[in-house]
């Protein structure tokens, strides 16, 4: 009498659990099922001059890119809804400063300069208002030039208080030099274009 003795080798849980695909190649395994099984990944020895090239190949290595994903000059950009409201809301604050609030001198008044632009940052923390004295002499522009930086920051409280802003925020008035350029450039374009319309 024959005794058949069986041996069962005892596989681990991974390997029971995700069968190896060269191992059940006899077995037809329906489509949706074969992400299950995955085939044995074989690795081919490298030599050493194949290792040393691959460590000085250029092409492995990555790009470098040392340009900002934002410009470096804020005001160059072009600004967000946010950006815009809270500019209207300070130039709105400003209007009310000056037509509520007893100021001390003319010189910081629309009466000696011409307010160009309100600009705020992307970060909300800074504001400048760009502004153009009206005079044409040298002495009454750098007086108002003077004027508004030495009271800076009373008109900052000001405006701050009458705009009702919670986040601190750096106000700074800025002379625009570049408005006034801009202005001749298309002066200067519009009447080269008026008389090549005429000819």
């Amino acid at each position: 009498m024959f005794i058949i003795k069986r041996t069962f080798t005892t596989l681990p849980k991974t390997a029971v659990r995700k069968p190896q695909l060269n191992q059940v190649s006899d077995v037809m395994i329906p489509g949706q099922y074969l992400r299950y099984f995955k085939p044995k990944k074989t690795q081919r020895p490298i030599d050493s001059t194949q290792r040393e090239a691959w460590h000085h190949d250029p092409s492995r290595h990555l790009e470098l890119y040392t340009e900002t994903a934002r410009p470096l000059h804020e005001g160059d950009a072009t600004s967000t809804i946010t950006q815009e409201r809270l500019a209207q809301r300070i130039h709105r604050a400003l209007s009310t400063v000056y037509s509520l609030e007893d100021l001390p001198t003319l010189l910081i008044t629309p009466a000696h300069f011409t307010l160009r632009q309100v600009k705020v940052s992307r970060n909300l923390k800074k504001c400048q208002i760009f502004y153009e004295p009206t005079s044409t002499v040298k002495k009454e522009r750098g007086d108002v030039h003077r004027a508004l930086i030495s009271y800076s920051p009373m008109l900052s409280t000001l405006i701050k208080n009458h705009g009702q802003l919670r986040r601190p925020l750096s106000i700074k008035f800025v002379a625009d030099t570049k408005s006034k350029e801009l202005e001749a450039i298309y002066n200067q374009l519009e009447q080269e274009l008026g008389n090549s319309w005429q000819e």
